[in-house]
């Protein structure tokens, strides 16, 4: 009995321990499932968390849902003498990934409260499409900020780095250099013309736009044809100046505007009076008039033509701002610069021969200049002996101040058109070596412009030591239909010239739009009184600059000639 009863307890026993096996069985199976399920939890938490801060950082630009911000650094614009104009300099920019903010309200709220970012609106617009992985919250911010919003740690919200474009001598060279968007893409000047060739791929890339600009000459112009432009009351101004090869080395435009700030610059501020200013020049064309007259054989310096009495053209008269009434010499014509005079040396040698020069001379066509903003000549519809007339004194006929420099230096230059350029050339252009007139005609020219700077309207254009040439001219504005009355009548005055006259090197031109009567200038707003002492004052400071030694001034020699001197 004692012997069954062990057995029986013994079977138990063994039952109870096969229980409490399985039983531990049972809690090691859960535990060992619960355990995988908290890893594959804690994994996909993880990854989750890797995706929002780390790996959305570097998702491919080129899936099919992501827009590529496009960032590129430009290379730099440097002046003649590797001065630098313009460049890019590295910076930060936020974006967001919408798809992956947590909480759009929280993430505005926050990001509104750091200056520089957009209302807290506008970033909850930006961020509501979850289907877009890529917005811009704010470009080109300063360090600070940076450091500002990255210490917000929003998920999805990112820095990259970007390139700012920077003007370094802010308006200087605004309408020549130009200016670049947001994005870096050139909307202006050299910087729009250019502006898939600035792009460069990486920091090995050296390259950079060299111009034919010189910063010391440009400063030296920016800043007389401001004073001039204050002094004389004018709506604005502009100047270039050029080598007689073409090479552009100051060009200037007034008002102008800052290319680093383009929020507060207005449309006329970016009107580039050079290019773009498209007008009747007045007496600068007797300088045509003359080169024709003498090219073509119509006439000589010993000519006379009579300019005693008004020519009448239909309601219209042709007269003389102080003139001589008499018959004049072509020299003198264009010494004291002779309205009557130039009409009459047109009609010597007429209409079909006029037009052909100046095809010649490319004043019926659009310039040619790397800078995108250039405007095409008026040309008169029909080519009558009235316009043949009216186009020899300066009206008519409306051309650029770059054309009107391009041609006239053509003349001077030995004959030889050029064709302007801001962009150094390795290799001359094929037509650099085009013939507008001969040689002799063009010393002839230089020299009756000579003669307009000691003895005729332009005397106030020179300096001591140096032979400058030059001549001046004053033309009435369009306005409405006409010119308006005589009270009314605004003015456009122009000197064009340059030194030295034996061997000329460098043109100048100087135009001043509506300049007003002064007690200075005894009430008149002619060129003579207002745009010619501006011309002497950047000669002045030019000249020392440009010329390695100054000897003593010429005077003209053959032109006087057929010249009568007298007090006027």
């Amino acid at each position: 009995m004692r012997l069954f009863r062990s057995l029986f307890d013994g079977f138990a026993l063994w039952r109870r321990a096969k229980s409490h096996s399985t039983l531990i069985e049972a809690l090691r199976n859960r535990l060992l499932f619960a355990g995988v399920c908290a890893v594959l939890i804690f994994s996909g938490i993880s990854y989750r968390l890797a995706d929002v801060m780390v790996l959305s950082q570097f998702i491919d630009c080129r899936s099919k849902n992501w827009t590529s911000p496009g960032i590129i650094q430009k290379a730099d614009i440097v002046d003649r003498n590797g001065e630098l104009l313009a460049t890019s300099i590295t910076t930060a920019s936020c974006y967001a990934d919408p798809s992956v903010v947590i909480d759009i309200d929280e993430a505005a709220a926050k990001l509104n409260e750091i200056p520089g970012m957009p209302g807290i609106d506008r970033i909850k617009q930006k961020l509501s499409n979850r289907k877009k992985h890529f917005v811009w919250l704010a470009r080109h911010i300063t360090p600070q900020l940076r450091t500002q919003i990255m210490d917000l740690g929003i998920p999805g919200v990112h820095m990259l780095k970007d390139y700012k474009r920077i003007y370094i001598h802010k308006n200087l060279f605004s309408h020549v250099i130009g200016c670049s968007d947001i994005d870096g893409e050139g909307i202006y000047g050299l910087e729009r013309k250019f502006s898939k060739q600035l792009f460069i791929k990486d920091a090995t890339d050296k390259r950079k736009l060299v111009t034919t600009l010189d910063l010391r000459m440009q400063a030296i112009v920016h800043e007389e044809l401001e004073r001039a432009v204050k002094k004389f009351g004018a709506a604005g101004g502009n100047a270039m100046l050029m080598t007689t090869n073409g090479e552009l080395i100051a060009i200037v435009s007034l008002p102008d505007f800052n290319p680093n700030n383009l929020k507060s610059t207005t449309s006329d501020a970016m009107f580039n009076r050079n290019t773009l200013g498209v007008f009747e020049q007045g007496s600068i064309l007797k300088i045509l008039n003359v080169a024709i007259a003498i090219d073509s054989g119509a006439a000589s310096l010993g000519t006379v033509f009579d300019a005693t009495e008004p020519i009448k053209i239909g309601k219209y008269l042709i007269n003389d701002f102080r003139g001589k009434k008499r018959p004049l010499t072509l020299a003198e014509a264009f010494v004291f610069s002779s309205n009557i005079a130039s009409a009459k040396i047109a009609q010597a040698f007429g209409a079909s021969v006029q037009k052909a020069y100046m095809k010649k001379f490319g004043m019926l066509d659009k310039p040619q200049i790397e800078i995108p903003e250039v405007g095409r000549p008026l040309i008169p519809a029909h080519w009558t002996e009235a316009t043949t007339m009216s186009v020899a004194y300066g009206y008519g006929l409306a051309v650029s101040p770059l054309q009107l420099l391009a041609t006239v230096t053509s003349i001077i230059n030995g004959g030889v058109r050029i064709v302007p350029t801001v962009i150094n050339r390795r290799h001359p252009r094929a037509n650099d070596q085009i013939r507008l007139v001969s040689s002799e005609t063009s010393a002839i020219v230089r020299e009756l412009m000579r003669s307009a700077v000691c003895y005729g309207t332009a005397k106030k254009a020179s300096i001591d030591g140096t032979s400058i040439f030059g001549k001046t001219g004053t033309a009435y504005k369009v306005s409405g239909r006409g010119y308006g009355s005589d009270s009314t009548r605004k003015r456009i005055t122009t000197f064009i010239g340059g030194f030295p006259s034996d061997d000329p090197q460098y043109m100048l031109l100087v135009t001043l739009d509506d300049p007003k009567p002064s007690q200075e200038t005894f009430g008149y707003v002619t060129a003579g009184w207002n745009v010619a002492p501006a011309a002497h004052d950047i000669f002045n400071r030019i000249v020392p600059i440009l010329c390695e030694s100054v000897g003593k001034a010429s005077t003209p020699i053959k032109v006087l000639k057929y010249v009568k001197l007298e007090k006027r």
